[in-house]
């Protein structure tokens, strides 16, 4: 999700772009946006469009007939992008985290990386890297926590923890933000940036059971 940004006549790296981030300071930028009237210098489609973005950017979601509203105009705005990506025909259908899972394991849900509470930090950095995902903490079919990349940095690596004896339960992300696979990719999107996460665990309510359906991060 980094990308090195070069200067053409030195061939020097004069910054890194992180995608997370230009993300999180687009969304900002949004909600900061003024309600101001556009000058009639500004072309009718940028207006338009800017309208729209506004709108969802100034809207949480929680069902209300704001949110409703947001969520509509964002997907009048790039659902026939994300129709054409998926190979959907239907524009006005707004593309969900069950759909993005088939269609990133050719037609079955993914299975994501599952590691116990006492497994060691070696043992789930090994499964990570097979699956170039962060894993998901799971106790008794509960999930109780995510246990990342930045985990590993910040929490192992930098404290100079032994990977063989220390346990995920000591440095994963316990109780971590989870969504239903019925929820929009935009609202996803809204999701990772409103709790500043970059991965969500989709989990899905069935009879008293909740089953892990997948997991989707901010490169999706």
């Amino acid at each position: 999700r980094h990308l090195p940004v070069v200067d053409n006549a030195t061939g020097s790296v004069v910054g890194l772009l992180d995608i997370a981030k230009c993300l999180n300071d687009a969304i900002d930028k949004l909600e900061r946006r003024s309600s101001k009237e556009k000058g009639n210098t500004q072309d009718t489609t940028t207006t338009a469009m800017a309208s729209l973005l506004q709108n969802v950017a100034t809207a949480n979601i929680g069902g209300g007939a704001d949110d409703n509203n947001a969520n509509a105009a964002l997907q009048a705005l790039l659902g026939p992008l994300m129709a054409q990506a998926f190979g959907g025909n239907d524009a006005s259908s707004p593309l969900t985290l069950r759909t993005l899972l088939l269609a990133r394991d050719d037609g079955k849900h993914n299975n994501p990386t599952i590691v116990k509470p006492t497994d060691s930090v070696y043992h789930a950095a090994q499964l990570m890297a097979e699956s170039r995902r962060a894993a998901l903490v799971v106790d008794d079919d509960s999930l109780v926590g995510i246990f990342g990349f930045n985990d590993v940095m910040t929490r192992v690596v930098s404290q100079e923890r032994n990977i063989h004896t220390t346990q995920v339960q000591d440095v994963m992300t316990s109780r971590p933000e989870s969504v239903p696979p019925d929820t929009t990719v935009l609202e996803a999107l809204q999701t990772m940036h409103d709790h500043t996460v970059l991965t969500l665990p989709v989990v899905e309510d069935e009879c008293d059971d909740t089953v892990i359906v997948g997991l989707v991060d901010v490169m999706d």
